[in-house]
């Protein structure tokens, strides 16, 4: 476009949203605002001071307040929580030292306290502070202190039941949230059900969505501009998060040789509580038991994948998820893939048939009872039996908040349920003392309506 005159155009863009695009000279960008934010700018005439334009295009609030009495930003998040340990995010003002208090009780009145962690301008101002020595199948309750500031508000979770603990469990589980979808109120949904504890199956961004995310701090300001959700903070703020990664917090249906990729990957760390290994630094794919009732296996669909050879988890992942299915003592398996077993074309486990088949083939050899499977990435929830020597089922859900598919309906023939008209997220209900063995499962919308509800044996 020629000239140097800019001008701006406005249009929807999500729900609650104005897509505000900036022409000048010769260079674009696109901006999301809510309405009133759009007004108000409007109303200076193109002020927009509180925005960041990245020479790559990248424009998105920057989020980056920090509360003058506490010195914390965007809340908390615990995450990765065994029965005798969690970790919790967070994020506080640069130069402060931060720790934990943290107690059985709410009022915290007789609390223990990690020793202070630092933060730096190297994770942007972030710190994942592990609790070690916890009960299992204990609520705990906590609160960040950074150094000569007001404690931050109080929080908590609930740690997991011994492995020989007969402890009903009941967790909740979605995936997709684009920021120009805010606000998130379906996370107030699932926060009512009380659930132990929330599984994100991936996209947990849309770093090529709202402006392109090219360099660490875009990455870093995709993250803040979720987190800067009042609805997501609040389930936050109630129950353990268990988290993994998809493609759009690289690009969509990215390359693992993309060069982007360890870029995404590390923001992804930076900004969400998923235990570090040491001798692995990016290793995302892990398992955490609940009690006799359930083990939840939480696997990387992106970054091994090989299609010369046909494998979506590499053989690294592969051998730990096949090794540790069969062991696993717990009455289900519930096993989270970011991308569905059927249905979606090559980017998903359609592409990867031989793998696929060895999964399958593996739990029936090794009569390996109660597996389940749970994907989101699809955009519209639905549940099908994926395998019937033994027979298995799938649960895929979302999106939470992100455009419906619209076209999906062609993949329902032959499901045992499909919808395809609201954000959605699954709930699991095990109860070991239940006789005999049964998954309760039920989807439901973002006004918490059900659409669907199924029982699940344990043995076939």
């Amino acid at each position: 476009m020629e000239g140097e005159r800019s001008e701006y155009s406005a249009a929807l863009d999500g729900p609650g949203t104005v897509a505000f695009v900036l022409w000048a000279g010769y260079h674009t960008a696109f901006m999301r605002f809510s309405r009133r934010e759009f007004l108000k700018l409007a109303a200076q005439a193109g002020i927009a001071a509180p925005f960041v334009l990245q020479a790559s295009g990248c424009a998105v609030l920057r989020h980056d307040t920090f509360d003058d009495e506490t010195a914390l930003s965007l809340g908390y998040v615990t995450g990765d929580t065994t029965s005798h340990g969690a970790v919790v995010w967070l994020r506080a003002q640069p130069g402060s030292a931060v720790w934990i208090e943290y107690a059985k009780d709410p009022a915290l009145a007789a609390s223990a306290s990690t020793p202070p962690a630092s933060v730096s301008a190297e994770s942007d101002y972030t710190a994942h502070i592990t609790l070690r020595g916890l009960e299992p199948g204990t609520v705990y309750y906590y609160r960040a202190v950074v150094a000569g500031k007001k404690h931050g508000p109080i929080a908590r979770f609930k740690t997991a039941p011994r492995p020989d603990d007969a402890a009903l469990v009941k967790f909740c589980f979605s995936g997709d949230t684009r920021e120009s979808y805010k606000p998130f109120t379906i996370m107030d949904a699932i926060g009512s059900m009380q659930p132990d504890f929330f599984v994100h199956l991936g996209d947990t961004i849309y770093a090529d969505r709202g402006g392109t995310a090219s360099r660490l701090e875009e990455f870093w300001a995709k993250y803040r501009a979720n987190r800067d959700d009042a609805a997501s903070r609040r389930l936050c703020s109630q129950t353990t998060f268990y988290v993994m990664w998809d493609d759009h917090e690289v690009r969509d249906n990215y390359d693992p040789k993309s060069p982007l990729a360890p870029v995404g990957q590390r923001a992804f760390l930076d900004y969400w509580p998923v235990r570090r290994d040491s001798a692995d630094a990016t290793r995302i794919y892990r398992s955490f038991r609940w009690g006799k009732a359930l083990e939840l296996f939480l696997l990387d669909n992106r970054q091994y994948r090989d299609r010369k050879h046909g494998s979506m988890l590499g053989a690294k992942q592969k051998d730990w998820l096949l090794d540790s299915i069969a062991s696993s003592t717990a009455t289900f398996k519930v096993i989270a893939t970011s991308v569905p077993m059927y249905g979606g074309g090559d980017d998903r486990w359609d592409g990867f048939p031989s793998e696929r088949k060895e999964i399958f083939r593996w739990i029936r050899t090794h009569n390996i009872t109660g597996v389940t499977f749970i994907a989101a990435d699809l955009h519209f929830a639905s549940a099908a039996q994926v395998s019937k020597h033994p027979p298995t089922k799938e649960i895929v859900v979302g999106p939470m908040a992100a455009p419906l598919n619209s076209l999906g309906i062609g993949y329902s023939t032959g499901m045992d349920f499909f919808s395809n008209k609201a954000f959605n997220y699954g709930m699991i209900t095990v109860d070991p003392k239940s006789t005999p063995a049964r998954m309760l499962v039920e989807l439901r919308d973002d006004a918490n309506g059900l659409l669907y509800k199924t029982e699940i044996a344990a043995a076939y």
